[in-house]
């Protein structure tokens, strides 16, 4: 499988990868991701498959010395092969050449694979935010620091 950075064709694709990836309410519009793909300070990566579909995709952004994960998608049938640990590893090598010290992110309290995925490539946890998802649904924050030893054994 081979990553690639999406360009701006991809909106619809991505759209659908979002649509079966989160609920409604969590979902992005199709401005949201148009915005993700033109801005200068954003990287977008994706995985087709053969069918030219999405199997997966990952977006950052970078803002002075800090790069932001914004969402990490992998379709439901295709989650348990290390797709979404492909993804966050060359944004970590991108962000850290973009001169990042540090990666942040949030995501659900109880989105466990997801916190599980974050830990193992180092992230911990460093703030709650309440109901940031929604009345009862917490973010959780967290971040990784980024060293020059970031290796992914690929490129873009």
């Amino acid at each position: 499988m081979i990553i690639t950075r999406a360009q701006p064709h991809h909106d619809q694709d991505l759209s659908q990868l979002d649509s079966a990836c989160f609920t409604a309410p969590e979902r992005w519009s199709i401005g949201s991701w148009n915005g993700e793909l033109t801005a200068d300070d954003r990287l977008v990566l994706i995985i087709p498959g053969l069918d030219d579909q999405l199997l997966a995709a990952a977006t950052f952004q970078l803002v002075g010395n800090t790069a932001d994960l914004h969402r990490v998608m992998v379709a439901p049938d295709h989650r348990g092969h290390d797709l979404a640990t492909r993804l966050l590893r060359l944004g970590l090598e991108w962000a850290r050449e973009g001169g990042a010290e540090r990666m942040l992110l949030e995501v659900r309290h109880d989105n466990n694979a997801a916190i599980q995925l974050y830990r193992h490539l180092g992230f911990g946890a460093i703030a709650i935010r309440a109901d940031y998802y929604g009345a009862g649904v917490d973010a959780l924050i967290m971040e990784r620091t980024l060293e020059s030893d970031i290796e992914t054994g690929e490129s873009l």
